[in-house]
Formats: C-alpha cells, structure tokens, sequence
C-alpha cells in the first residue's frame, strides 16, 4: 500500500485530507537491520490535532492497514503527543 502513496488518485486523496485539517505530512522509511520505521511528521497550528482528524477520518481499508502494520487502532484512545527531544528552531 505504501508503494500507492504517491500514485493517483490516492495522492491527491491524502492531499485534500491533510489540507482539510490544516497539516503539511511528510514520511520517512527508515530501513535498519532492526526492521523497517515509518516516521511521520506534520506541521500546522494544530499537528497533534490534525493527526487525530486525520485518524478518525480515514478510509476502512486504509485503517485496517495502519494497524495491521502500526498497531494504530483508528478507534481507540487518541495518541500521547510525541516529546520533542530536540528542536533546532
């Protein structure tokens, strides 16, 4: 799925759906010995707010994905914000 990401019409999809609740997204695959990461960052007033929008509002198949791959339940509690470890502004 992640490989569709930048594809049409999902691009332009995820898109409108961040623009909708004011966040700019971006995504990283971190590969490591380890096993794979995704990072994702956002930016806007609210990021933590807008991730939460963008959580309730995503597509059946696409929530299924995150948590079979994230382990993020679309309908559980909302997440802890992240700590902010460093911050070169």
């Amino acid at each position: 799925m992640m490989g569709e990401l930048n594809k049409e019409p999902m691009k332009s999809n995820f898109d409108k759906s961040r623009e909708d609740v004011g966040v700019y997204e971006r995504s990283f695959l971190q590969e490591t010995p380890n096993g794979d990461y995704v990072i994702l960052t956002f930016e806007g007033n609210d990021p933590y707010e807008g991730f939460g929008k963008i959580m309730s509002g995503m597509a059946k198949e696409f929530a299924e994905f995150a948590q079979d791959v994230h382990g993020l339940d679309p309908d559980g509690p909302p997440l802890e914000p992240p700590k902010t470890v460093y911050a070169s502004r």
